[in-house]
């Protein structure tokens, strides 16, 4: 198993620990997933899954967020996900 494979089977474990608002479901499908969230689109959600997109940092907290998480650790970093989305927020707004 390839290092973003791992990464993906770890986001796709995160994700079916979401139960479905909209459909009859188990848990949240990436097709809703997306939709819920800003920045993220169920092409993104299915390659990052499937081992094969390298996301950048900011699509990143956009999983994140999208999964209820409130941080991540990147490198031994602790990197707080709603601070990063304001603060990235701000930026797109100068």
């Amino acid at each position: 198993m390839t290092e973003k494979e791992k990464l993906g089977n770890h986001l796709l474990k995160l994700r079916r620990k979401i139960s479905s608002k909209d459909y009859n479901k188990e848990h949240i499908s990436q097709q809703e997933l997306a939709d819920n969230n800003i920045g993220l689109t169920k092409h993104l959600i299915g390659t990052v899954e499937r081992g094969e997109a390298n996301p950048t940092l900011d699509k990143l907290i956009f999983l994140a967020k999208a999964l209820n998480l409130k941080t991540i650790t990147l490198f031994e970093l602790e990197i707080n996900v709603d601070k990063y989305l304001k603060e990235l927020d701000k930026t797109d707004n100068l």
